[in-house]
């Protein structure tokens, strides 16, 4: 078995570990997964940086949360 493909879950993962022979070296997590965990984050970063930018008076991020989670070719121009 050259690789595992899988979701994110502990679970999963620890089943795997207990059963497999090199698991670490052999997992792969799904893109789905993945995807998920990192516009989660950008979504957190965002979020926080434009609560200090209003308690600041600036308001340039409101209005921009879809943009932040946007595939690159699917951002309008302006």
């Amino acid at each position: 078995m050259k690789a595992i493909a899988m979701d994110m879950w502990d679970p999963y993962i620890a089943a795997t570990k207990a059963r497999v022979p090199d698991a670490q070296e052999k997992i792969v997590f799904d893109r789905f997964h993945v995807i998920r965990q990192v516009t989660d984050a950008v979504d957190k970063v965002r979020r926080h940086e434009h609560k200090l930018l209003m308690a600041q008076g600036e308001e340039f991020l409101k209005g921009t949360k879809h943009l932040w989670l946007m595939n690159e070719e699917h951002i309008p121009e302006w």
